[in-house]
C-alpha cells in the first residue's frame, strides 16, 4: 500500500474540470453507501496520476478510507497487486487474510498452480467486498496494464457481481501494452456498468497554464513555441520547463519567463526518448524511420522506405496509435507530439539519417511526390 503523498496541491490540476466534477459526484454517492467503478485510460504522461491525487483529496474531505497501489510495485507477484492493497502487514490477520498471505507466499516461491491462483483471486475478491461492509472506501489500482494475472482474475470475479456497495474502485491504465487478461477485465467491468473516463491531451491554453504554474510567471513566445510541440501532454510540458531550468535556459524579463538558447534541447530529446521506451524496440525503430518523412506520413511510403510490408507496418504502428504517439488522419498518420518526432529524429546518428533520407527520396519519388520534396531528401542524404 502506498502511503506517499500523491498528485498536485489543491487547485493545481489544469484542464480537467469536467472529469473532476464527475469523480466528485461519484465520491459523494459512495460516501452515502452506493458503489462506483471508474476506468481511467490515457496515454503516458497525460495526467492519470494527478487526477488520482485530486481524488485522494476529495476522499479525505468526505472521511473516506483511501488506498492506492501501483501494479509495478507488486513486481508481477501472483495476486500481488490486490494483496498489497488489501493486507496490512502490521495488523492482525483473520482467517481469510491469513490464507491469502500464505497462498501469495507459496505462489511467489514459484508454485503457480492455476487452482491456487484461482483460490487467491477468490479470497481477494471477498476481501474487497468485506472491506466495504466496514465503511465506505476508495481503492485505486494504478497502471493496471502491468497488473498480475491473479489480480486481474479477481477483478473479473468482482465485476460479475457488479459495483461494490460503499466501495469506489478506480483503475487507471495506458492503452498499451495490450494484454488479453486486461482486455477481459475491462470488458467485464464495462458490462457491469463502470464509468469510462478517457483523459485526452490538454488544450493549448491549458498546456501554457501548466508551464506558468511551474515557473510562477507568464511565459514568453519562445517557451510557448516549445510547449506547442508537446501535443497537449502535461508531462512533456513539465519536461520542457524542467529541462530548460536545469540548463539555466530560463530567463525572466519584465515579469515574463522565456527560454533562451538551444543547448538544452539535446537533453530534452534524451528525456523524451526515455519516455517512449515503453513502446518497445520494434515500434521505436519504425517510428525513427517515420520521423525522417516528417510530422506526417503515408504508411505506403513508410513501408517502401523501410522494406517492410504494409500489413507488417500497420501491425507495428497500431501500438503507437493506441499510445497516442501517432494519430490517424485520413490516409496518413501524424505524430501526436512534434516533440516526440523531433526526439526520435535527433536520436539517429548522422549516417543513419543520410541513409534514411536517401531511402525516403526513392520511396517518395516512386509514389509520385513533388520533385522539390524528393530533392530536399536527396540534399539531406549527402
Amino acid at each position: 500500500m502506498d502511503a506517499r503523498p500523491e498528485g498536485p496541491r489543491p487547485g493545481s490540476l489544469v484542464g480537467r474540470g469536467a472529469e473532476l466534477d464527475d469523480l466528485d459526484g461519484l465520491l459523494s454517492d459512495v460516501a452515502d453507501g452506493a458503489g462506483a467503478t471508474v476506468l481511467i485510460e490515457g496515454e503516458a504522461g497525460v495526467g492519470k496520476t494527478s487526477l488520482v491525487g485530486t481524488l485522494r483529496q476529495g476522499a479525505a474531505i468526505l472521511g473516506l478510507d483511501f488506498r492506492l497501489v501501483r501494479a509495478a510495485q507488486a513486481d508481477g507477484r501472483p495476486v500481488g497487486l490486490l494483496t498489497d492493497a488489501l493486507i496490512d502487514p502490521s495488523a492482525a490477520h483473520g482467517p481469510v487474510e491469513s490464507e491469502l498471505v500464505d497462498l501469495t507466499a507459496a505462489l511467489t516461491d514459484g508454485h503457480a498452480q492455476p487452482q491456487a491462483i484461482a483460490r487467491a483471486a477468490e479470497l481477494a475478491a471477498a476481501l474487497v467486498r468485506r472491506q466495504s461492509d466496514k465503511r465506505p472506501w476508495v481503492l485505486v489500482l494504478e497502471d493496471l496494464h502491468h497488473g498480475d494475472t491473479g489480480s486481474l482474475e479477481a477483478l473479473v470475479r468482482l465485476a460479475r457481481e457488479g459495483a461494490v456497495p460503499g466501495g469506489f474502485l478506480v483503475m487507471t491504465m495506458r492503452p498499451v501494452p495490450h494484454r488479453t487478461e486486461l482486455a477481459t477485465t475491462v470488458a467485464a467491468w464495462t458490462r457491469a456498468g463502470a464509468r469510462y473516463v478517457e483523459l485526452r491531451p490538454l488544450a493549448p491554453r491549458a498546456v501554457v497554464d501548466v508551464a506558468e504554474r511551474l515557473v510562477g510567471s507568464p511565459v514568453g513566445p519562445a517557451l510557448r513555441g516549445a510547449l506547442a510541440t508537446t501535443g497537449g501532454n502535461p508531462r512533456f510540458a513539465s519536461d520542457v520547463v524542467r529541462t530548460a531550468r536545469a540548463h539555466g535556459a530560463l530567463e525572466e524579463r519584465d515579469g515574463v519567463v522565456d527560454v533562451v538558447g538551444t543547448q538544452w534541447l539535446d537533453s530534452l530529446d534524451e528525456v523524451v526518448r526515455g519516455r517512449l521506451e515503453y513502446l518497445g524496440v520494434e515500434v521505436l525503430a519504425l517510428l525513427e524511420q517515420a520521423s525522417v518523412l516528417g510530422t506526417s506520413f503515408v504508411v505506403l511510403d513508410l513501408a517502401a522506405m523501410s522494406g517492410a510490408s504494409v500489413p507488417d507496418c500497420w501491425r507495428t504502428l497500431r501500438h503507437a496509435l493506441a499510445a497516442g504517439v501517432v494519430r490517424a488522419r485520413g490516409d496518413r498518420l501524424v505524430f501526436g507530439h512534434d516533440l516526440c518526432r523531433g526526439a526520435l529524429y535527433h536520436g539517429l546518428d548522422a549516417q543513419q539519417r543520410r541513409v534514411l533520407h536517401a531511402r525516403a527520396a526513392w520511396a517518395l519519388d516512386r509514389a509520385g511526390a513533388p520533385s522539390h520534396v524528393v530533392s530536399d531528401h536527396l540534399a539531406r542524404a549527402r
